[in-house]
């Protein structure tokens, strides 16, 4: 009974990174079910037997990227108790721009194409994973705080979204195919520039 539920489990993601390749190379609303089921190499008929409707899936596809995404921060080394020394943003920063330049554009197509779909639902949903990932840029500042890292003069909310309207500005450049136009290493710095408007380079030294 457990190998068949993983089968199905399988099965069930596959048709949702299928659907990820479909909609990076179009979008949500012209990514249809035969194209999916085509990609995924699999009869049409078995994606309903996972998804209602190609808007079920199209929504399971988000939560997928979201999920996906946040698990592939939190293996960051950062985050292990013997390197609370070392600042968690500038970590997250750097894993961020090695992904960027991988077959994960894909992924990051996916997650700004769904802030211009037609559905409404997909809408929502984009607007869901954008908050979602800001709460967790949000965390991380607080604790860079605590380790000496983050300036605490500056509102971790507000700069927050300003390291997440970096993020896209970012994926849109690599999506477009535009990254080496604007130079990796251009990249680099101006997120060097950017950090040092609210990181400190050493943990700050805490009074006892």
């Amino acid at each position: 009974m457990a190998q068949k539920r993983m089968a199905a489990e399988q099965r069930k993601r596959s048709i949702i990174e299928a659907t990820i390749r479909v909609v990076a190379r179009m979008n949500y609303d012209s990514a249809t079910t035969a194209l999916i089921a085509k990609e995924a190499g699999v009869n049409e008929a078995l994606i309903y037997k996972h998804f209602k409707n190609k808007q079920e899936l199209h929504l399971a596809v988000l939560d997928y990227l979201l999920e996906y995404r946040l698990k592939i921060y939190a293996t960051n080394p950062v985050f292990h108790e013997r390197n609370k020394h070392q600042s968690i943003i500038k970590a997250l920063n750097a894993q961020y721009l090695e992904r960027i330049q991988s077959p994960d554009v894909d992924m990051f197509s996916c997650i700004l194409k769904a802030f211009f779909a037609i559905d409404p639902k997909i809408r929502e949903k984009g607007w869901a994973f954008s908050k979602a990932f800001h709460e967790f840029i949000k965390k991380n500042l607080i604790e860079d705080n605590k380790r000496g890292f983050f300036d605490g003069s500056f509102d971790p909310e507000v700069v927050a979204w300003e390291i997440q309207g970096t993020i896209i500005l970012i994926s849109t450049l690599a999506v477009i195919d535009r990254l080496d136009a604007f130079g990796i290493q251009n990249i680099k710095k101006s997120q060097q520039y950017f950090e040092a408007l609210f990181m400190h380079k050493k943990p700050k030294t805490r009074r006892k």
